[in-house]
């Protein structure tokens, strides 16, 4: 049973923006691909995501999409077998220790 995603206006908005650009189709499918795979299982290893919690305190995950340093930013849904996508963003992420 694959997972349904939730969207947040501003990730829909973004996803829009990235489409209307025509300098942003290969990230477009990257994005695209990884939240293929998100739906079948984001808690895959492979998919290489990061758990980080906000300033808030609130838990966020990130998987890169593999192309360019972006990733999709994403948590747990309101119901079983749901993520909520948050946002689409270019992120340098360092190693532990910086």
């Amino acid at each position: 049973m694959r997972y349904e995603l939730l969207y947040r206006p501003e990730a829909d908005e973004a996803l829009d923006r990235l489409a209307a650009d025509s300098a942003m189709g290969k990230i477009l499918d990257a994005i695209d691909d990884t939240l293929d795979e998100l739906e079948d299982d984001p808690f895959e290893r492979r998919l290489g995501t990061i758990a980080f919690r906000t300033a808030e305190g609130a838990g966020v995950s990130a998987t890169p999409v593999r192309l360019d340093g972006w990733y999709v930013l994403w948590r747990r849904g309101p119901r079983p077998r749901t993520l909520e996508i948050i946002a689409f963003a270019r992120l340098e992420v360092l190693g532990h220790g910086g």
